[in-house]
């Protein structure tokens, strides 16, 4: 019955690591997609510009904290699954 579980949690990990490289792809795409539209448009101002730049920092500052916590969070469980099968 214990191996039912590890067996989910490994698919589980499996998707969201999928989760993070797409979340990651989409990301870098974005922000080529706000880096061209900033270049080709003239007329915003630098403060605008500075603005948008801020807030992705923010962004992705905040996104880093949230998947080192899952990350760490994921391994904690994969130790209490290797300690049961160690008696």
């Amino acid at each position: 019955m214990e191996k039912i579980h590890e067996e989910m949690f490994k698919a589980w990990r499996l998707s969201w690591e999928n989760y993070v490289k797409t979340l990651t792809a989409l990301q870098e795409q974005g922000e080529k997609m706000l880096d061209l539209f900033f270049t080709q448009m003239g007329s915003l101002q630098q403060e605008g510009k500075k603005i948008f730049q801020e807030g992705i920092a923010n962004m992705k500052a905040a996104q880093k904290t949230y998947l080192r916590t899952v990350d760490e969070n994921l391994e904690n469980m994969e130790g209490l699954f290797k300690s049961k099968a160690d008696p």
